[in-house]
């Protein structure tokens, strides 16, 4: 708000603030991180159901508290509360806490491209269809300049189809 950030990239639903401009532009599924020793590991796919004795690694609630209880009532209505082991913020971070053992965890397909070692990426069944992981970018449209227009242009002609 204060003009020292041209652009963001954010994952919604925000609260709406007058003078910002929000725009989705990707949406994924959620799979599951586990690793390799897990017996889920080598399973395709596994029911959301399957996963009540499991440890989990999660995001914080205040770092997302919209999707993060979005996910934990998916996991209610499949029967089971999520045991969390571990938080972390960071992607790479989740992913290094499944390698290392500490739990499961819900991510974003798109995070199949960081090939952590130690960690299978296992489709998952059973989430409700509208449970995905939505990236937006968010900018005053009132302070744009020709490169950050330029910027939104070049990431909405990138946008996965």
């Amino acid at each position: 708000m204060d003009g020292s950030i041209d652009v963001g990239f954010v994952t919604p639903p925000l609260k709406t603030v007058a003078g910002l401009e929000i725009e989705l532009i990707d949406r994924d599924r959620f799979c599951l991180a586990v690793p390799l020793s897990n017996p889920l590991a080598t399973r395709r796919p596994v029911d959301l159901s399957e996963l009540s004795k499991e440890s989990f690694v999660l995001f914080p609630y205040m770092q997302g508290p919209t999707l993060h209880g979005r996910l934990i009532s998916a996991c209610r209505q499949a029967g089971f509360v999520p045991r969390v082991s571990q938080e972390a913020r960071q992607m790479h971070t989740i992913l290094s806490l499944v390698a290392a053992g500490m739990g499961v965890a819900f991510v974003p397909e798109g995070a199949r491209s960081m090939r952590v070692d130690g960690v299978a990426m296992v489709p998952l069944a059973g989430m409700p269809d509208d449970l995905t992981w939505d990236l937006a970018m968010v900018w005053k449209p009132r302070s744009a300049r020709r490169a950050l227009v330029t910027f939104l242009e070049t990431a909405r002609a990138l946008r996965p189809t």
